[in-house]
């Protein structure tokens, strides 16, 4: 695994168990908190990987490729290079993380606030965007799935539960089987682009 790969992995492990000891002990303050804290990721996430490129760059412009790099088609290799290991992950799941977030904002105030909560909204675009691309396909997958299932095992029929309680434990459970099974199997390889 590379080292980025790590950090990144790391660091969304710690601010998906800080958010949820968020939710557990402060969660009348957690609007506060979620909304920048979103903001802030999608930020660093994407400085750290202009960061990354530029020493990717770097470095093979120190190697024999200093040669291609200096034509135009050499730079334009480089940034499809640099996209296809350090951004497209990120674009993709920033994408989808917006798509949630203003589907479930239009029909949460279509409905009249009765699906989602005003964090939980920043809470579940803050699991797609870091648990990523092609990851968050199969989190929102395991957040409605846990919730089915849970809703069937404690609930009365015609009760609904919240995803409110599903979003992190499945953010959770979703980069671990990711980092720990996933990404060690071919077919996930395939998945990116």
């Amino acid at each position: 695994m590379m080292p980025y790969q790590q950090i990144f992995f790391y660091t969304s492990l710690a601010i998906f168990l800080a958010v949820f000891l968020i939710q557990i002990f402060w969660r009348k303050n957690i609007f506060k908190i979620i909304r920048p804290l979103f903001w802030v990721t999608v930020f660093a996430t994407f400085g750290y990987s202009f960061y990354i490129s530029f020493l990717q760059y770097q470095a093979f412009q120190s190697g024999p490729l200093n040669l291609i790099l200096g034509t135009s088609k050499g730079l334009l290799w480089f940034i499809g290079y640099v996209r296809l290991h350090f951004w497209n992950q990120f674009v993709i799941s920033l994408l989808g993380a917006l798509l949630i977030f203003l589907f479930a904002k239009y029909m949460n105030k279509k409905m009249g606030e009765r699906f989602f909560e005003r964090e939980e909204i920043y809470i579940g675009a803050l699991g797609v965007f870091l648990v990523g691309y092609p990851a968050w396909i199969f989190y929102i997958v395991l957040v409605l799935l846990a919730s089915v299932i849970a809703s069937a095992i404690f609930l009365r029929k015609g009760e609904r539960m919240p995803l409110y309680a599903f979003w992190i434990p499945a953010a959770i459970i979703t980069i671990l089987i990711v980092q720990f099974w996933a990404m060690h199997q071919s077919w996930w390889n395939s998945l990116r682009f």
